[in-house]
């Protein structure tokens, strides 16, 4: 895929959902956090144009996952997801994420998340994991 901003990388998980949504990229920003995202298209777009709102929260929910596991080495799934949409944007630009952590237990997992296009954000979320024993 082209026109893909410099320094990201494809995320591995290729496969069901995730693979038909994305494929999403990461990298590391300057302090070494993950920063995730995507290029939009038309796929992406509600009736108006618009970029649709599950395409976002497909991007938020797969980054808030891949936090846990990268934090733990151990899988999770989503508990709970909940979002505020801010804006809209048209399709066929670069969306980013991030996800941060704010408590890790043995089993729950609680994050925050944002998405953005550009300077607009685009999305808020909070998250509850459930964070699996190791196999």
């Amino acid at each position: 895929m082209t026109d893909i901003p410099d320094g990201y990388q494809p995320l591995l998980e290729t496969e069901g959902f995730i693979g038909l949504s994305g494929p999403f990229f990461w990298r590391r920003d300057e302090e070494g956090h993950f920063v995730y995202g995507f290029r939009s298209d038309a796929r992406h777009g509600n009736p108006n144009g618009v970029l649709h709102g599950a395409a976002i929260i497909t991007l938020v929910d797969t980054i808030l996952g891949h936090a846990v596991v990268c934090a733990t080495g151990r899988q999770c799934a989503t508990v709970a997801l909940t979002s505020q949409f801010v804006a809209g944007v048209p399709t066929g630009g670069w969306v980013s994420g991030r996800a941060e952590i704010r408590k890790l237990t043995r089993s729950p997992a609680f994050l925050d998340a944002e998405a953005c296009a550009g300077d607009t954000l685009l999305l808020t979320a909070t998250g509850i994991f459930r964070v699996f024993e190791p196999q």
